[in-house]
C-alpha cells in the first residue's frame, strides 16, 4: 500500500479472499494411537467433511484432486502421521466448493505452504469409445457423494463425475489420466478388470488378486462403460510442500 492506494494484485487477492467459503466449525487433532484402518470423504448433505486416522499427505490427494506421485517436499511426518477431521458448514455446498474448503482448512491449520509446478508428461485421456457410452446415470438430487473404492476384482463407483473417475484411474494407472469425454452428469459405474496392464502391474489399493483372465484395464473400459484410455502427452500439476506444521490444539 502506498499513499493510501492498494495495488491491483492485492485488491484481486483481497477480493478472493472475501469470497472464500469456509467450516464454520472444523476440528483436527491427531489420531488415536494404534487406530487402524483409514478413510476421508464428504458426508452426505454437503455441508461436512469427516476423517479418520489420515496422513496430511493422502488429505491433500482429496483436497487437491491429485495423485500422492505428484505431492513432494515437507517434512516425513506429513505422510506418516495421522489424524482426524471434523468440519462442518452451516450451509450447503457442492462437493467442488467442499475440496476448495478443505484445502483452506488444513492450509490454515498445518499452516501449509505449497508451490505449484506444471511439466509436460505422457498422460492418457479418457474418452468416448466409439460405441458410445455405456453408463447409467445416478439420481441427480442425491447428494450423497461416497469415494470410489476397490472390488475383488476392479472398482466400483456411485454418484461419481467423470472427471473424479479420471482421478481415481490415474491413482491405478502409471500415469495421469485427464477427462475429455465431455459427460457432464453423475455416474454409477462397477469395472472388472484385471490386474495387468499397460506401463505394468496395476494397482487396485489393496483389493485381493483379481482372476487372471479378467481383460486389461482398457478393454474393460470399452467393453463395460464404452469409454477409451488414449496416450498422449499433456500438462500435468505437482504440488511441493514448501512449510507445513503439526496443527495446535482445537
Amino acid at each position: 500500500m502506498t499513499g493510501g492506494i492498494l495495488f491491483p494484485a492485492l485488491l484481486l487477492t483481497l477480493a478472493a479472499t472475501a469470497g472464500a467459503q469456509t467450516f464454520d466449525v472444523a476440528v483436527i487433532k491427531p489420531s488415536a494411537p494404534g487406530a487402524r484402518g483409514g478413510m476421508i470423504r464428504q458426508m452426505p448433505g454437503g455441508q461436512r467433511y469427516s476423517g479418520a486416522n489420515i496422513p496430511l499427505k493422502l488429505i491433500m490427494t482429496v483436497a487437491y484432486s491429485v495423485t500422492d506421485r505428484q505431492i513432494s517436499g515437507g517434512p516425513d511426518w506429513v505422510a506418516t502421521e495421522p489424524f482426524d477431521i471434523e468440519a462442518k458448514s452451516e450451509s450447503r455446498h457442492t462437493s467442488e466448493e467442499l475440496h476448495d474448503m478443505l484445502a483452506r482448512l488444513i492450509e490454515a491449520r498445518f499452516q501449509l505452504k505449497i508451490r505449484r509446478e506444471t511439466k509436460q508428461l505422457p498422460v492418457y485421456e479418457l474418452v468416448i469409445d466409439k460405441s458410445g457410452s455405456k453408463l447409467g446415470e445416478h439420481e441427480p438430487r442425491d447428494l450423497d457423494y461416497p469415494p470410489m473404492g476397490p472390488a475383488p476384482d476392479g472398482l466400483k463407483g456411485t454418484n461419481v463425475t467423470m472427471q473424479y473417475f479420471a482421478l481415481v484411474l490415474s491413482r491405478n494407472l502409471d500415469r495421469t489420466v485427464v477427462d475429455k469425454t465431455g459427460l457432464p452428469a453423475r455416474y454409477d459405474l462397477t469395472l472388472h478388470y484385471s490386474r495387468e496392464g499397460a506401463g505394468g502391474p496395476v494397482r487396485l489399493n489393496g483389493a485381493e488378486t483379481p482372476d487372471s483372465d479378467a481383460p486389461t484395464i482398457f478393454t474393460a473400459l470399452r467393453e463395460q462403460l464404452g469409454l477409451r484410455l488414449v496416450p498422449a502427452k499433456g500438462p500435468v500439476e505437482f504440488l511441493v510442500i514448501e512449510h507445513a506444521e503439526k496443527p495446535a490444539d482445537n
